[in-house]
């Protein structure tokens, strides 16, 4: 098997003492570019539409706090470019490669239903890729405000930005890079970015992110703990215990992480050590096996060395800020109207099950028609359409909308996609008619849109589905969307089957060796492990082709929630003090039993 290592070259990459030593210049503020809609007041939703070079966020919670969360995304994206793709962080912030990654910014933690009906407790926010692209959703819970450099080891940590943070470095990780395994690290490198904080001036790195180390005091202090660090490596939780349920058990996982991937990053030594870590584990070595060889920790060693590691008093980083360039926001102000579609079209585009895309069609269908000139009512009703009903419904009011607007770049995409799901249940002439229009309008929207994961995702199948072979540019275009959004399994398939097809083997079984390791989907990972197999053994190009072209493997959303820590510790403590409580009262009553002879010789308690 061959393994080529696209990611963490923590020990170069992680160079934030020697960018320390230059004195930059401060980050020009943020330049807000103001669009409001025409009408009266009463007439905008409570909903706003804001861009920054990276993101795109839709928001009722207000200018301000939109502005804050944009810059602070920004500087967090710049960072994690710098710490873990330096080949990428010489680029201007202002020049993404990649799509801009959606994220809707809401008042209501129950906002969250909207998108998935039963989030687990505690839920604050959520990150859904599939694909029909990626989406991350964030609670606003308090007001986010501009730190000085004096307060940014000081200031308690804003719960707003830790779990915005937190959920984005996860995302980056999966989007960025290879690394898949061990899960362990990949969250506890959520946690360790979740506290960083930033100034105009500098940057500190490494704060203790309250829950998790109250949490670890908790252990400390003697309490019973519910997952081993062997357990924690492995990603063990299933049959863990805690007084707070699940959540609880979440909590000292990711606290555990956390303390991991603090002590794998505190030092050039030990980063060098973590990117042998990350390779072995890569190539199919046990986590705990490959941490007790690569760091010369025995399993049985590991907690009392994180224990001492925390006792020393964890250190935090301060340096100065690489110099940016100001970045643009624009604030976009909403119609009423297309305020009540924003969490719909979300929902729509999380892949949701049959029942619940059934459900949303139902809905819109009723909806959509009260709001005739409403660009966004119209998209998000055909896109309901097309996923869950007759594709061809979608069609009359998706061509209206492009002699509106010719360059309507999800309008252009969703006509395309109609007539390819209208080429899928068609046959013969039909069939051939309804897949040359697809590919038309899907290669005219690839244009429009080129870094577009859904819209590469369909254009490739519309083309593999009309040429007898296809051409250079259709496969370069999209291994190219595959390596800007590594977060997209299904694209990921087809960039596998691009390459082999193209004769690219490294590249192939490099992106198979990410998706072997999926550890959301087993039916994909599965067939990854599967056409691993057959490139070693060799398969014709006929047969590659012919896979490109069958029913692609059911697309299953990956989900990755953000919990409320303070809420989980809570529960974890009012647990344990029911614990004790019990304890002491069973201890009183057999005193009392003993003191009164009420016992029975040979007694095993009260029944």
């Amino acid at each position: 098997m061959r393994f080529v290592p696209a990611a963490m070259l923590m020990a170069t990459a992680l160079c934030l003492q020697t960018i320390g030593h230059a004195r930059a210049q401060p980050a020009e503020p943020a330049n807000l570019e103001r669009v409001t809609v025409a009408g009266r007041k009463s007439e905008v939703s409570r909903w706003l539409r804001a861009e920054s070079p990276h993101f795109v966020v839709y928001s009722d919670a207000g200018e301000g706090d939109v502005a804050q969360l944009l810059d602070n995304l920004e500087r967090l994206d710049h960072l994690l470019q710098v710490y873990t793709l330096p080949d990428n962080a010489a680029r201007r912030p202002g020049e993404p490669r990649e799509p801009k990654l959606t994220l809707y910014f809401h008042n209501s933690v129950t906002d969250l239903r909207a998108i998935d009906a039963h989030p687990p407790a505690d839920a604050v926010g959520l990150y859904s890729s599939c694909a029909a692209g990626a989406q991350g959703f964030v609670a606003h819970l308090e007001s986010m405000r501009s730190l000085g450099d004096e307060q940014l080891d000081k200031a308690p940590l804003n719960d707003t930005l830790s779990y915005a943070f937190e959920a984005y470095a996860r995302h980056f990780l999966h989007r960025h890079t290879d690394i898949r395994v061990p899960a362990s690290f990949i969250d506890g490198f959520a946690q360790y970015f979740s506290s960083v904080r930033f100034s105009a001036r500098q940057m500190v790195v490494g704060r203790v992110p309250p829950g998790l180390g109250a949490y670890l005091k908790f252990l400390s202090d003697g309490q019973p703990y519910s997952l081993s660090y062997d357990d924690v490596l492995q990603g063990r939780l299933a049959n863990a215990r805690s007084p707070a349920g699940a959540a609880g058990v979440r909590l000292e996982y990711e606290a555990k992480a956390w303390l991991l991937a603090h002590y794998m990053l505190s030092s050039p030594e030990n980063r060098s050590r973590l990117n042998r870590y990350l390779v072995a584990v890569g190539r199919g070595a046990d986590p705990t096996a490959a941490f007790e060889r690569v760091f010369g920790l025995q399993q049985a060693d590991i907690a009392d060395a994180m224990w001492r590691y925390g006792l020393k008093g964890l250190a935090t980083l301060r340096v100065e800020q690489p110099p940016l360039p100001a970045v643009r926001v624009s604030f976009r102000s909403l119609p009423r109207s297309t305020g009540e579609f924003v969490l719909a079209h979300a929902a729509l585009k999380a892949c949701p099950t049959r029942e619940e895309g059934e459900s949303l069609l139902r809905r819109l269908a009723s909806l959509a028609p009260r709001h005739p000139d409403d660009d966004l009512a119209r998209l998000t009703l055909s896109r309901a359409q097309i996923g869950w009903g007759n594709p061809r419904d979608a069609l009359a009011p998706l061509n209206a909308l492009l002699q509106d607007d010719d360059a309507n770049p999800e309008a252009r995409y969703l006509l395309g996609l109609a007539q390819l799901r209208l080429a899928e249940q068609s046959s013969s002439a039909a069939q051939r008619l309804h897949a040359e229009a697809a590919q038309r309008e899907l290669r005219r929207a690839r244009e429009a849109s080129p870094r577009s994961p859904e819209v590469a995702l369909a254009a490739f199948r519309a083309d593999v589905a009309v040429t007898g072979t296809p051409e250079p540019a259709v496969l370069d275009g999209v291994i190219a969307a595959w390596q800007g959004a590594r977060d997209i399994d299904a694209l990921g398939r087809s960039a596998a089957l691009a390459s082999a097809f193209a004769g690219q083997a490294d590249a192939a079984h490099t992106t198979l060796d990410t998706l072997a390791q999926n550890g959301h989907d087993a039916v994909a990972a599965q067939w990854a492990r599967q056409w691993r197999a057959r490139l070693e053994t060799g398969v014709s190009r006929g047969d590659i082709l012919a896979e490109m072209r069958r029913d692609p493997v059911a697309d299953v959303p990956f989900k990755t929630w953000t919990l409320d820590k303070a809420s989980a510790l809570q529960a974890v403590e009012r647990g344990a003090g029911l614990r004790d409580a019990e304890g002491v009262m069973k201890e009183a009553a057999r005193q009392n039993d003993s003191a009164t002879g009420t016992a029975a010789p040979g007694s095993v308690g009260n029944r």
